[in-house]
């Protein structure tokens, strides 16, 4: 899934395969449904870094898919200080977040959330976390149709990695 913003910045994110093969796990165990996620993100001022962690399950996968449709339609409300509690879509692993900092009839503003392993890094260095989990945010001003093709993309993505 690519994610492009009209000032040039970008984030996107590819599911790479499940970061414990097959094994006799039973169906519906959490090790089974990892997966590994790499990451390419740019911000508007040129900054860039990658990253390829299993920071995703198979559910959290579905639910991403899901909530970025609702967005696109202006289902999800924006909010100017989004938490766990109110306005941010969060994991079980809490290196990716998102949440709607504006919207209108044709645009919106999506707010991709990077912590810990996914967050800004220096160069030669471990990651640069924000203070807080969710603080680093890149905002990405894009039109909602946009968004929505970025949602059938991301469907494709995880299509060859289903529960197990």
């Amino acid at each position: 899934m690519n994610l492009h913003s009209e000032d040039g910045a970008r984030v996107a994110l590819r599911p790479t395969g499940y970061q414990f093969g097959r094994g006799s796990a039973p169906p519906g165990d959490w090790d089974a449904n990892w997966l590994l996620v790499r990451g390419e993100v740019r911000t508007a001022t040129g900054e860039s870094w990658s990253f390829h962690d299993p920071c995703l399950t198979t559910w959290d996968c579905v639910e991403l898919q899901g909530w970025l449709s609702a967005a696109s339609r202006g289902d999800v409300a924006p909010t100017d200080e989004p938490s766990e509690d109110d306005g941010l879509l969060w994991f079980t692993e809490p290196n990716l977040a998102f949440s709607v900092a504006e919207i209108s009839a044709d645009e919106l503003v999506l707010r991709v959330h990077l912590s810990l392993e996914s967050g800004p890094m220096e160069p030669g260095s471990m990651p640069n976390p924000a203070p807080n989990l969710y603080e680093y945010a890149l905002p990405l001003k894009m039109s909602r149709a946009r968004l929505l093709s970025a949602a059938d993309e991301w469907q494709a993505d995880i299509a060859p990695y289903p529960n197990r």
